[in-house]
């Protein structure tokens, strides 16, 4: 049964941030499916934090969905990977599509929206968070679980394990936010969880393969994604400064 929080409720939200602050990441999970039942959904990128998250829930013995966005721009090695895990865990992991498809898209707008800085945020908008919130709409009370951890610095410098996310009515849970990039890492190691290939290759954030490069030794590790939307001279604009985030999660675009 849900709590009674409201979206505007920050006291009652608070109550929660009190109540899993201490618990394992997986005790808030278990908390979240407790209260919320079938309104939680993982959000699944399948990067390293996503499995450890869909291996919680595989390990919880939990109905929930996972939700993985097919913005039809992902890495080939990110499907094979999806599809591995949902076979291997047997999980109940439900594939969402944009509206448009790729060809639609660039003619509606003239362009390929991901190589420009004013057509990137739409492109995002368009491919990620308007198919995951046309989902969620259906949701009672959803309670969206991701992988955002408090190190990978920038907005997420802050967060807190339980937040509420307006556009759904409902709630952001990231039951990892104070996990540490090697603990996620031994996670991995010590359950002995496939790792997506395009790690070993120089990447350390992956998204839309248009927009996601290898890193440099020293580069911050999102360093890589929408890259050439800073190089100077090109379509996008000299000097312009590239996003940091996509905005599928609430608090990386609005703060909560």
């Amino acid at each position: 049964m849900a709590l009674p929080i409201s979206a505007g409720d920050r006291s009652s939200v608070e109550l929660a941030q009190v109540e899993l602050e201490p618990l394992s990441a997986s005790g808030r999970v278990r908390w979240a499916v407790d209260h919320f039942g079938s309104s939680v959904v993982l959000l699944s990128s399948m990067q390293r934090t996503s499995l450890v998250l869909m291996h919680m829930f595989h390990e919880l013995g939990l109905a929930s969905e996972i939700v993985f966005v097919d913005t039809g721009y992902h890495f080939a090695a990110t499907l094979r990977l999806r599809d591995l895990v949902m076979r291997q865990w047997q999980l109940n992991l439900v594939t969402l599509y944009p509206e448009l498809t790729l060809e639609e898209q660039e003619t509606r707008f003239g362009k390929k929206l991901f190589a420009y800085v004013d057509g990137q945020p739409e492109c995002c908008r368009l491919r990620k968070e308007e198919p995951l919130l046309r989902y969620l709409a259906s949701k009672a009370t959803p309670v969206l679980v991701n992988g955002l951890r408090r190190e990978e610095g920038g907005r997420r410098a802050n967060l807190r394990p339980f937040a509420a996310d307006p556009r759904t009515k409902g709630y952001q849970l990231s039951p990892i936010y104070d996990w540490s990039r090697s603990e996620v890492e031994a996670y991995l190691t010590g359950h002995g969880l496939p790792d997506h290939p395009l790690y070993a290759q120089g990447y350390a954030s992956i998204g839309c393969y248009p927009c996601t490069t290898p890193i440099e030794p020293g580069e911050d590790e999102r360093a890589g994604r929408w890259r050439h939307l800073r190089v100077q001279g090109s379509d996008a604009g000299a000097g312009s400064e590239a996003p940091h985030y996509c905005g599928i999660n609430f608090s990386d675009s609005n703060g909560a």
